[in-house]
C-alpha cells in the first residue's frame, strides 16, 4: 500500500473532519463578507440550495464524478459550500437559537458516529445491496423538493426532511460498507482514492444536518 495510506478508514474520518472544518470556515467567511440582507432571503435560497446538494449527491453516488481526485478539491468544495450555507445557517441561528443549532449539530455527529460504527462492524459490502433503494429514494427526494417549491406545503416539507434523514442515514451505512469493501479489495492505494468517499460522507452529514434543522424549525412553528 502507498506510504501515504497506512490506515485508510482513519484517514477518511480525518479528512472528513477537515472538510467539515472548511465548511465552517466558509460559513465564517460568509458572515464576515456577505451582507446581512442576504440572510433575509434565506427562505428563497433554501429550495435551490437543497436541490444543488441533492444533485451533487446523485452525481457522486452514480460515479459521474471521477472516483479519484485531489483532496484539495474536496476542501475547496466544502469551503464554497460553507459560504453558500451561510444565509441558511444564519436563518436557523436566528430562528431557533444558537443552542438548538449546536444541539442539532451534535445530534448529527452522534447519529453519524453510531451508523458508521454499525456499518464498520459488519462484513465488507454488507449494506451495498440497499444502494438501488437508496438511490431511488434520492431521486424521489429531488422530485419532492421541486414539487414543494410550487406547492409550498408544510406537510410535504416535514415529509421531505424525515425521508431525507432516513435516506442519508442509509447512505452512511452504504458508504462505510463501500469504503470497507474498497479497502479489502485493494482499490484504495493513495490519498486521492479517498477523495470521493470523503465527499460522499460529507454530503451525507450536511444533508442530515439541514434536514434535522428544517424538521426542528417546522415543529417549532
Amino acid at each position: 500500500m502507498h506510504k501515504e495510506i497506512t490506515n485508510p478508514m482513519a484517514d477518511i474520518f480525518k479528512y472528513l473532519a477537515i472538510s467539515i472544518l472548511f465548511m465552517f470556515i466558509g460559513f465564517a467567511f460568509g458572515q464576515a463578507f456577505i451582507p446581512i440582507s442576504v440572510v433575509q432571503v434565506a427562505n428563497l435560497i433554501l429550495p435551490f440550495l437543497i436541490i444543488g446538494l441533492l444533485i451533487m449527491a446523485i452525481l457522486s453516488k452514480k460515479s459521474i464524478i471521477p472516483r479519484s481526485f485531489s483532496m484539495n478539491y474536496v476542501y475547496l468544495f466544502t469551503f464554497i459550500d460553507g459560504i453558500l450555507l451561510y444565509p441558511l445557517l444564519s436563518f436557523y441561528l436566528q430562528s431557533l437559537g444558537t443552542s438548538i443549532v449546536i444541539n442539532a449539530l451534535l445530534g448529527t455527529c452522534i447519529l453519524f458516529g453510531i451508523l458508521a460504527f454499525i456499518s464498520y462492524r459488519k462484513k465488507a459490502g454488507h449494506y451495498l445491496g440497499i444502494g438501488s433503494i437508496l438511490f431511488a429514494g434520492l431521486i424521489s427526494l429531488l422530485l419532492l423538493c421541486i414539487i414543494n417549491i410550487f406547492i409550498g406545503s408544510q406537510t410535504l416539507n416535514i415529509l421531505y426532511s424525515v425521508l431525507g434523514i432516513l435516506i442519508f442515514s442509509g447512505y452512511i451505512l452504504y458508504d462505510i460498507s463501500l469504503i470497507k469493501y474498497d479497502i479489502e479489495s485493494g482499490n484504495i492505494i493513495s490519498k486521492n482514492d479517498l477523495s470521493i468517499h470523503v465527499l460522499n460522507l460529507y454530503l451525507d452529514f450536511v444533508n442530515i444536518l439541514l434536514d434535522l434543522l428544517n424538521l426542528i424549525y417546522e415543529f417549532k412553528d
